[in-house]
C-alpha cells in the first residue's frame, strides 16, 4: 500500500501575487496554485518544504490529511482576534 497525503493551504484576507505564485510553483510542480490556494497530494514523498512556514507566510488555513491516520488543521489568526479576546474572558471568568 502506499502513503498517500494530501496538503491544502487558503488564503482568505488577500490574494496571492504574481511573484508569490512563482515562488510557491519552486515548492512543487505538479501542485494546484490559485490567487487564493495552494492544493497538493503526495503518494511516494513529501512536501518540499515546511508546511507552517508556507502558512506564516502565504496563507490563513491549513489542512493536513494523511492515510495513516494524521488529521491537521492550523488558522492563522489576527493577534486581536475574537478568538484570543474569548480566550480573555475565559481566564477571567474561571
Amino acid at each position: 500500500m502506499s502513503e498517500y497525503q494530501y496538503y491544502d493551504f487558503r488564503a482568505i484576507d488577500r490574494a496571492l501575487t504574481k511573484a508569490e505564485i512563482a515562488e510557491l510553483r519552486s515548492v512543487s510542480t505538479c501542485a494546484a496554485i490559485t490567487s487564493t490556494s495552494f492544493t497538493n497530494h503526495y503518494e511516494w514523498r513529501d512536501l518540499k518544504t515546511d508546511p507552517l512556514k508556507l502558512l506564516e507566510k502565504y496563507f490563513d488555513a491549513f489542512l493536513y490529511v494523511a492515510n495513516w491516520g494524521t488529521r491537521e488543521l492550523y488558522l492563522r489568526l489576527p493577534q486581536e482576534s475574537a478568538a484570543k479576546r474569548y480566550a480573555v474572558e475565559l481566564e477571567e471568568s474561571a
